[in-house]
């Protein structure tokens, strides 16, 4: 794992951060808030932002932390990373500090930190949540699909854990989708370590594909019991809609990985070709074939994918539903004012008797008879 660094940012990002420790990911946070970042305790290096406590689901309050501490941040992260090929910085869209921070943050380390590529683990909200979370995922998502030189981005989405689990609670949802983001990302660097004379999937190759601008997801699924090529291609097809990530809604691989583990038999069925069908082949494909007794696997790296467009216009569609009301809520927010209906009756009050000192001889002479 010491190739790829993991930067939680925020929150979200520090609880991405602390699963990523016990994985043996070099680790770091960066928070506004020391009492949120002070339960990751497995996470060693924190960098907190002197003068602040949080942001209160404010953009711009995480923003202005970057504008007046960029040098300590800059520094920060690298006396925290050593050696690693890929810095992900994880955070959630829809808060202030996570979201405020990491589109600039990137965008400044991408120069600082030369020979490093960045990417992101960006943490997508449910659908239900309300109007500002929204606006927050909505300009966030923006401003990091807009940086040049950004390499893979994850959009975990908890809309699709939801869908698995719609009991669960929001602290359920969110534990289980940082774990599960983890888990794809440590698998696939634990692959590179493996050896087979049918071809290997390598670190080289990893990182060439995580290193490709855009989106990218990481699928996984069993193919027990498929009899054909086609079979296998429409259970590895189906599985990309059933991760952690957001769904592809778009045609258009750049690069791909695929790792098969399993018995030979399976492994002759796989075809590229079949697989791409529907989304285009991509320009690179790296593959890795594992033969063994367990279970046959197909794992599946899609990188270069564009920003998910469906999924992310939920998130804008009920703030355009709703645009009047918001911006009367707004508007309220510095007329509001009550003008009372009663204001003559202010000289109706009490007031307390007047006493004007007289002296002792005009009160003796008062009471005589």
């Amino acid at each position: 794992m010491k190739s790829v660094g993991i930067l939680g940012v925020g929150q979200a990002g520090g609880n991405i951060a602390e699963i990523a420790t016990t994985m043996g990911f070099q680790t770091a946070l960066i928070n506004t808030n020391q009492r949120d970042g002070a339960v990751n305790t497995k996470v060693e290096k924190k960098f907190f932002v002197p003068g602040y406590n949080g942001a209160g689901q404010d953009r711009s309050i995480g923003l202005r932390a970057v504008h007046e501490h960029y040098r300590e941040l800059i520094e920060f992260v690298k006396k925290s990373f050593k050696n690693v090929k890929l810095l992900l910085v994880a955070f959630s869209t829809d808060g202030g500090t996570g979201s405020g921070m990491s589109p600039l943050l990137i965008d400044i380390l991408l120069d600082q930190l030369p020979g490093i590529n960045i990417g992101a683990i960006a943490v997508v909200p449910e659908r239900n949540v309300l109007a500002g979370n929204r606006i927050n995922a909505a300009e966030c998502i923006e401003q990091i699909s807009k940086i040049e030189g950004i390499s893979s981005v994850f959009l975990v989405d908890n809309d699709q854990m939801r869908k698995v689990n719609p009991q669960s609670s929001k602290q359920q949802i969110y534990l289980s989708s940082n774990r599960q983001v983890m888990e794809a990302i440590s698998y696939v660097l634990q692959v590179t370590q493996k050896s087979s004379i049918y071809g290997n999937f390598d670190e080289t190759d990893l990182m060439n594909i995580l290193n490709t601008r855009g989106v990218t997801m990481i699928s996984s699924t069993t193919v027990t019991d498929v009899k054909t090529t086609a079979e296998i291609s429409n259970k590895i097809q189906r599985s990309w809609a059933n991760t952690i990530f957001c769904p592809i809604d778009t045609v258009g691989v750049i690069r791909a990985g695929l790792i098969y583990e399993g018995p030979e038999t399976v492994a002759k069925l796989i075809s590229a070709p079949a697989i791409f069908e529907g989304i285009g082949e991509p320009l690179e494909l790296f593959e890795g074939t594992y033969i063994s007794d367990t279970d046959p696997t197909v794992t599946m790296i899609l990188a270069g994918l564009s920003f998910p467009r469906r999924r992310l216009q939920t998130l804008e569609e009920s703030l355009e539903k709703n645009k009047e009301r918001l911006q009367f809520l707004v508007n309220k927010e510095h007329a509001e004012k009550y003008e009372s209906q009663v204001s003559w009756a202010s000289n109706l009050k009490a007031k307390p008797p007047e006493r004007k000192p007289t002296g002792v001889t005009s009160k003796l002479t008062k009471y005589q008879k």
